[in-house]
């Protein structure tokens, strides 16, 4: 039974790089790499169980979020036991980016964690999102890998969607606009007074909200509507902030505080992916919440 089912999804993701291939005149081949990367990625998991493709596929500098701390995701990973070889971990990306440089980008997509021994095999649903960048011998790993669980299967469009790319930066623009650091700070500190004015004018217009036990919010307009609803940060601290060597992607990650600091509702880590568009000017395309 399970080296059918390993076929089936290798069979399946044989189809989707066909497909994905087909569309090569439409993504960038830098792209394209880290898509078909992702999928050998998941298929891996599936017959040699996902502890050990996780290793395989994570970059020695990766960072991950666990037990409350920030760490090199391979040492978190090597902590955690062996899973047990009927647990299933099936992903796929379905939208995502990368810089015109071809060295750093990032990939989103929904999860299902299955174990026949749990709640009747039932799936765990989740959503997934992690950022690659190429190494020196030309492939790409994961440098970061975050997820939220939500309520049921998480909604994408059908195949794979590069993320909007109008307006983009190409280089020319004002020596004197902010680097993504600081970028990243103006809006940190924007946030501990509310998270509408902090946001309004640094979305991209297919920006992507993730939050535990959340269906994705994506589209700037109803993310600025759920933001409303959405409490000040009480802190919001950047650990972290790199950029593509073409200066038209980044992503940044730090820590976070929600409600009053002496008892915040809720605190871990956030995760942004920004975008820069003509005028140099950074606007947030990904922004996730891992609680602690």
């Amino acid at each position: 039974m399970r080296a059918s089912r390993i076929l089936l999804t290798l069979t399946v993701a044989i189809g989707s790089v066909a497909a994905l291939r087909a569309q090569a005149g439409e993504l960038p081949h830098a792209l394209t790499q880290m898509v078909e990367t992702e999928r050998a990625f998941a298929a891996r998991a599936l017959i040699v169980g996902w502890k050990a493709s996780f290793l395989e596929y994570f970059a020695n500098e990766a960072v991950g979020f666990a037990d409350g701390r920030a760490g090199f995701a391979k040492d978190q990973i090597g902590a955690n036991p062996d899973p047990p070889p009927d647990h299933q971990l099936l992903w796929e990306p379905r939208y995502g980016d990368v810089a015109a440089s071809g060295d750093l980008g990032y990939l989103t997509g929904p999860s299902r964690s299955i174990l026949p021994s749990r709640n009747k095999g039932q799936p765990r649903h989740s959503v997934y999102s992690s950022i690659w960048k190429r190494q020196r011998d030309g492939t790409f790993k994961v440098v970061l890998d975050v997820g939220v669980n939500t309520p049921g299967p998480a909604s994408f469009a059908a195949g794979f969607a590069r993320a909007a790319t109008a307006n983009r930066f190409t280089g020319d623009y004002d020596d004197t606009t902010p680097p993504l650091s600081a970028a990243e700070g103006v809006l940190n500190s924007a946030l501990r007074s509310g998270q509408v004015a902090a946001y309004r004018g640094r979305l991209a217009t297919g920006v992507r909200f993730h939050r535990q036990n959340l269906a994705p919010i994506s589209g700037d307009r109803a993310a600025t509507k759920w933001l409303a609803s959405q409490p000040a940060y009480s802190a919001a601290d950047s650990r972290y902030a790199e950029a593509a060597r073409s200066g038209d992607l980044g992503y940044t990650w730090g820590s976070y505080m929600l409600g009053p600091r002496q008892k915040p509702s809720q605190q871990g880590f956030y995760v942004r992916v920004w975008v820069r568009e003509r005028n140099g000017q950074w606007k947030v395309a990904l922004d996730i919440l891992q609680p602690q």
